[in-house]
């Protein structure tokens, strides 16, 4: 009985930290739809733009509570597009692969029936074009944006999000190098593109 009376004292006294610990992690897979992003291309001193097309994007979402208003996040976002049809800039094989990494979090700024939070996060941007011969490029880049949550039950919610990346080069850099030359050219420091997402979040 006495066995007993103190398991059953461990356990209260253990609950409030097992609830506390309740929904610790979240993980979030996610679609979304990625636009922007030009280059500059230089030849004979004469500059023009290459866009990239707009495409779906996906990737997940890694969080982790740290406290009752923040979560810690890894992101991972990538999508497949194409370089805009150019008569100065024609490779074989115009597929580029872009893919996101990136650690950070997330702060709520509304606790209303819809919360709002602010998220952002430091990473790398990774550079893939398809076409052989063409170097790859990992620069170094940012995020910010705006997400809110829609529970659907006390597990389960729908994550709806925007965000604004930002990849980092030094003035007139170029990329995409072969043995010969470069394909284009950066004239600013900071190449920038938009994503929204929306999500099926788990918390466990």
């Amino acid at each position: 009985m006495r066995v007993l009376s103190l398991v059953c004292l461990s356990l209260a006294v253990a609950m409030p930290a097992i609830a506390k610990e309740k929904n610790e992690f979240e993980i979030t897979p996610f679609i979304g739809y990625r636009f922007g992003g030009d280059f500059d291309i230089t030849k004979d001193e004469q500059v023009s733009r290459v866009k990239l097309t707009e495409e779906l994007s996906y990737g997940l979402i890694t969080a982790w509570s740290y406290d009752r208003l923040r979560q810690g996040e890894l992101l991972l976002s990538h999508y497949n597009a194409n370089f805009s049809e150019n008569s100065d800039f024609s490779p074989s094989d115009n597929d580029i692969a872009i893919t996101y990494a990136h650690i950070g979090g997330n702060v709520a700024v509304s606790q209303s029936s819809v919360p709002l939070f602010v998220t952002g996060g430091l990473g790398f941007t990774h550079f893939s074009p398809k076409e052989s011969g063409l170097d790859s490029e990992t620069r170094f880049s940012m995020n910010l944006g705006l997400m809110t949550k829609m529970p659907l039950s006390e597990n389960l919610s729908v994550q709806m999000s925007g965000r604004l990346y930002g990849t980092f080069f030094n003035s007139d850099s170029s990329i995409f190098c072969d043995d010969a030359n470069c394909l284009i050219s950066i004239s600013s420091d900071i190449w920038v593109q938009t994503e929204v997402t929306v999500g099926l979040s788990y918390a466990f």
